[in-house]
């Protein structure tokens, strides 16, 4: 890529864009048609857990949009993201086995661990330089 730091920023923008719309497609879901989001994965018998995930995923776009704003002075959100969409995959895996959660779900789950890839890209990018 001949514009590395314009890629970068994208990067980062695409990934808030993507934990800002699952946020709001599940929360969507949640109050437009449960027996959908049911049919996704399984309801807990309270809805703090799922909120708390709601916003958790949001709060991580917000981290993705202040690193699109300055790559190099942001590495450590970076690592955390890449940690954090680890996780994600990992949970969204273990639950597929399980059969908690249906394909596509998890589909969303290896998208993270995609961006993670990229991520971690953009930091051995950094080291390098």
């Amino acid at each position: 890529m001949t514009d590395r730091p314009k890629y970068e920023k994208r990067l980062f923008l695409i990934g808030a864009l993507w934990n800002w719309s699952a946020s709001l497609l599940l929360l969507f879901l949640y109050f437009v048609n449960q027996e959908l989001l049911q049919y996704y994965h399984k309801i807990p018998e309270t809805m703090l857990w799922y909120y708390i995930f709601l916003g958790a995923v949001f709060i991580f776009g917000l981290g993705y949009y202040y690193i699109s704003k300055d790559v190099q002075r942001n590495r450590d959100i970076i690592k955390m993201g890449i940690l954090g969409k680890v996780v994600v995959f990992l949970l969204f895996l273990i639950y597929l086995i399980d059969g908690e959660v249906r394909l596509l779900l998890f589909l969303g789950g290896f998208v993270d661990l995609i961006f993670a890839v990229l991520f971690a890209e953009v930091l051995v990018r950094m080291r390098e330089s």
